[in-house]
């Protein structure tokens, strides 16, 4: 069932509509549900409905009233009599507005957490559940008018508080005119006055903050007779201090490979017809799958990030962009996804089965951007679609996805003369005249548009069919040529269309024909350096640029300012260079032509290779400076897809090095299914076996791979190749590897009789070597195969030490973690506590959410075993919106168990026993180790005795039957007392 009363009442029974009849029968559902699962007795009913002077017989119209409402709703159990009166059963989420209070109550919870992003997402949530004015259509009955003040205020304390986390996540900027709105319409609100004043502030403008200020005070003392508050007036005087502490917070680092929507480049003109049309199609969700389709050069990725900037803010989760235009192949787009997306794979998935997992949870509008060169893929995109609901997906390609989900929308060139206008005129000062204009700023500071040079301007339109990449390739000559001139010129190269295929349509063959003319334009070392920037995947630095192309500075700027080149930004500041797809396309099937196109593939795979070698290895990837180099591998990942292409078309050693050199990359960044192919790929090249050292490597990439794949099955044979060719080789530090290795999988499924043989004489070899880094790797595996609690704790300081100094500090973290729950295993709580209390501030440096909620979970079991139940509570709670957020049910259902202890502490029988059936029903099976014989015996069982046998079972086939996403929401909605 679901009720509605944020909005006109509502029933609603498997998605149907349920009559409720006339205005009191209304009204009283609507006080059985404002209190909802509480008796209320029929004489408060009628004192609701009629006021304090009910007639006699309303009491017995009330039980009319309550048997037609129990006869509508189809089930007795529904509206059940008890002695203290009429009861409305309603379960978790089924009230709109009990779903609101948990969407306020979560997203409070977030921002005091500092988690500012998710809490927006909660508030908006809860905010979208509004459908109306409350109680509208009762509103005139006696009990409504405090209700629906009472619920409004609700509704204004949670706006506000969204505002807070808007301001708290940094988009002060966006805020300005929908503060400006709000204090209108609330004028009274201080609260909403100073964020206003904040908002201007951040946003540079201190001036408009103090007018702000005054304007507040002016209508309160006015309309109130009333000064401003003590807050106010802190912040006025804030303001006129520019006191640091109301400065816009400093962006938190994002989680890496997550990007937001990229920013355009430039203003962008026209399109309000098509925006406004393909925006309503998306915030409808009248369309699952719309595609932008048309050819190179007229606009689809730009229409499509506009459109989803305007209509983020209708899905919870926001928009997403995924730019498929590097991908080699069908099969890399769903680790493009889990890239772009930043999503944690879970061990045993897939890049597919992650995307689905994480998207199920979501609702989303996906940006899938250059669709055309991968359409085999389409497949996985409508898979997406039927498994995840909440997922809207716009996607760009020349042509159509042919999904049965998919809407199309053909993206037309800018109107001019003859492409579409009235009578074939062009319009007045026109959008293609308006971008011709806007570029040719960009290039020659002083162009304007006059009566002189509009004629000339219009005709260059007209020719270049208002595609907007020719438009701004003919602006970039206005450096040097005049309108008139490139009119002309454009004339002779555009004249027979002579330069794209016969069969080619019209526009395109006019695109080709305009790259065409701009290429003729360049000098030699221009067109050179042209044609051999193709071969960079996903741009280029300029420190990359020259030494592969072997252009110079000032012959890249050229390009740049002739528009051949695209400049932007790293991350780390950098300019990198690129090339929009089309003119790639075009400068590829020059570079694929030149009689150096062999020996620049080759320069630039030496480039990446050595780029990969530097960034990708384990010291620096578990290293203190992790993070740069994660970022380094990142930006250039398309480059080292490219370069790996050209290896294995050349031969077994230069793809094994190149897999090498990438292979903890592949680890680090969950492309499990990746690593494998590549790696496949290059070991069956002749000649792979006269490579043992880079077969050694490879191996036990693959071999991780395929365990975290779920490929278990398939591991032992990789490890024993891997062992075998180490042994012949009898290289200490390779075969100390595969030994650690070993021993590392044996212990994790606590095998630890053979794990330890394996892991003392991997130490044996690194010690032999004099290998500080194999000495600690060994270490770990060494501490991870101990038996005991001395025996663990002896191992695991020498082996933190080891990795401490060796600088190591992924697997210290990973150890230490691992620790905390061996020592609980072993009935060692002190030890545990230790153990997580060193693991927490290493964990935290290494921003990545996966260690953080392995760290957290095990922190709260040592907290809740050691009686600090409150710390445990908020650990297991952190760990339940963490994975709520990454979609990761095992921690999930770690949460739930921890917090059905939490409840059985505080001797809440049902709610605990509710969470345990959660839990087990999510998790791997019912509870097995000696970490869980312990709370069972410690918590639960004691609780089940309290609570009563029945009871309980009662309690928990309930919270078996609960979605994963109910027993979150009903776990954090968790009393604080």
């Amino acid at each position: 069932m679901e009720f509605g009363i944020l909005g006109p009442l509502e029933v609603r029974a498997d998605g149907h509509p349920v009559a409720l009849g006339g205005a009191r029968p209304r009204a009283v559902f609507a006080m059985l549900a404002l209190h909802a699962n509480q008796p209320v007795s029929a004489e408060r009913l009628a004192v609701a409905l009629w006021g304090e002077e009910a007639p006699p017989s309303a009491v017995k119209t009330v039980q009319v009233y309550v048997a037609r409402l129990r006869k509508a709703l189809g089930d007795p159990d529904l509206l059940v009599t008890t002695p203290a009166g009429y009861r409305l059963r309603v379960g978790p989420g089924e009230l709109d507005a009990e779903r609101f209070e948990r969407h306020v109550a979560d997203g409070r919870a977030a921002l005091s957490a500092g988690h500012a992003e998710h809490a927006a997402v909660e508030l908006r949530a809860a905010l979208e559940l509004w459908r109306g004015s409350p109680l509208a259509e009762v509103a005139s009955t006696p009990f409504a008018p405090g209700e629906i003040a009472r619920l409004e205020e609700q509704r204004l304390a949670a706006l506000e508080l969204r505002v807070e986390a808007d301001l708290a996540a940094g988009r002060h900027a966006e805020l300005v005119a929908e503060l400006g709105q709000l204090t209108a319409q609330h004028p009274w609100r201080e609260r909403l006055h100073g964020q206003l004043m904040l908002a201007l502030y951040r946003s540079g403008r201190q001036a408009d903050a103090l007018e702000a200020y005054r304007h507040a005070r002016e209508v309160l003392v006015d309309q109130l007779g009333i000064e401003p508050g003590a807050e106010l007036h802190d912040l006025h005087e804030a303001v006129l201090a520019h006191d640091p502490s109301i400065a816009a917070p400093t962006p938190p680092p994002s989680l890496p490979g997550v990007r937001a929507l990229p920013a355009p480049p430039n203003q962008t003109i026209g399109r309000a017809h098509e925006l406004a049309a393909i925006g309503d199609r998306l915030r409808t969700g009248s369309v699952r799958l719309l595609t932008l389709t048309g050819p190179g050069g007229v606009g689809k990725t730009r229409l499509a990030l506009e459109t989803a900037r305007g209509a983020e803010g209708t899905f919870a989760d926001g928009a997403r962009f995924v730019s498929l235009a590097a991908v080699q192949g069908p099969q890399e787009v769903p680790a493009a996804i889990v890239s772009a997306l930043g999503i944690v794979v879970l061990s045993g998935e897939s890049a597919e089965q992650a995307v689905e997992r994480f998207l199920a949870a979501k609702q989303l509008l996906l940006v899938v951007d250059n669709c055309e060169h991968v359409l085999a893929a389409a497949p996985f995109i409508g898979s997406v679609l039927e498994s995840c609901p909440g997922v809207i997906v716009l996607a760009t390609s020349r042509e159509s996805l042919a999904l049965q989900a998919e809407a199309r929308h053909p993206v037309p060139p800018l109107p001019v003369a003859g492409n579409g206008s009235p009578g074939g005129r062009p319009p007045p000062d026109g959008d293609a005249i308006a971008l011709f204009a806007q570029r040719a700023r960009a290039h020659d500071p002083e162009f304007e548009l006059t009566h002189g040079n509009h004629a000339a301007v219009a005709e260059i339109c007209r020719r270049v069919d208002g595609l907007p990449l020719a438009i701004e390739l003919a602006a970039a000559r206005c450096e040097l040529l005049s309108p008139a001139e490139i009119a002309e010129r454009l004339e002779t190269a555009l004249g027979a269309l002579g330069a794209g295929a016969r069969d080619a349509p019209a526009r395109q063959r006019t695109l080709r024909a305009t790259i065409d003319w701009s290429h003729e334009l360049l000098t030699g070392d221009e067109q050179a350096a042209f044609a051999r920037f193709a071969v960079f995947g996903g741009g280029a630095t300029v420190d990359a640029a020259e030494a592969i192309t072997g252009a110079d500075l000032d012959t890249l700027d050229r390009l740049v300012a002739k528009s051949l080149l695209v400049r932007g930004r790293q991350p780390d500041g950098h300019t990198r260079l690129t090339m929009l797809e089309t003119i790639r396309a075009y400068a590829g099937e020059r570079f694929a032509a030149a009689p150096d196109a062999e020996a620049v593939g080759e320069c630039h795979y030496r480039h990446f290779l050595a780029l990969a070698q530097r960034h990708g290895t384990e010291q620096a990837l578990w290293g203190t400076s992790h993070k740069e180099h994660l970022a380094q591998l990142d930006e250039e990942i398309d480059n080292l897809q490219g370069a790996l292409a050209w290896a294995v078309g050349q031969g077994a050693e230069p793809a094994l090095q190149l897999c090498a050199a990438l292979g903890e990359y592949w680890l680090t960044r969950s492309r499990y299914a990746l690593a494998v192919d590549w790696i496949d790929h290059a070991l069956s090249l002749p000649g792979a076996d006269a490579h043992p050292a880079l077969r050694i490597r490879v191996l036990c990439v693959k071999a991780w791979s395929l365990w975290l794949l779920g490929r278990v099955a398939e591991q032992p044979a990789v490890m024993a190749q891997a062992e075998a060719t180490a042994r012949a080789l009898a290289e200490p530090v390779l075969l100390s590897q595969v030994l650690q290795v070993r021993a590392r999988q044996e212990a994790v499924v606590g095998r630890l009789d053979v794990a330890g043989p394996l892991a003392e004489e991997a130490l044996h070899w690194a010690g032999i070597a004099g290998d500080d880094w194999a000495i600690a790797m060994a270490a770990n595996a060494r501490a991870m195969a101990a038996q005991g609690a001395a025996e663990l704790r002896e191992r695991v300081n020498r082996a933190a030490s080891l990795l401490e100094s060796a600088g190591n500090v992924y697997q210290l973290a990973d150890l230490l973690a691992g620790a905390t729950y061996g020592a609980l295993w072993n009935g060692s709580d002190r030890d545990a506590r230790e153990f997580v209390g060193r693991a927490l501030p290493i964990a935290q440096e290494l921003d990545n959410p996966f260690v953080w909620m392995l760290v957290r979970g095990n922190y709260a079991y040592a907290a809740l075993l050691t009686g600090d139940i409150e710390a445990a509570r908020e650990a297991f709670r952190e760990e339940l919106m963490l994975s709520r957020e990454h979609v990761a049910v095992p921690f999930a259902s770690e949460g739930l168990y921890g917090l059905a202890a939490v409840a059985a502490v505080r001797d809440d029988g049902e709610r605990a026993a509710r969470l345990f059936g959660a839990a087990i029903a999510h998790g791997e099976g019912p509870p097995e180790d000696p970490v869980d014989a312990r709370l069972n015996t410690t918590f639960f069982e004691p609780a089940r005795a309290r609570y009563g046998n029945d009871e309980w079972n009662t309690a928990l086939r309930h919270g078996a039957t609960m979605s994963i996403d109910d027993a979150t929401a009903y776990a954090l909605d968790e009393p604080d007392g």
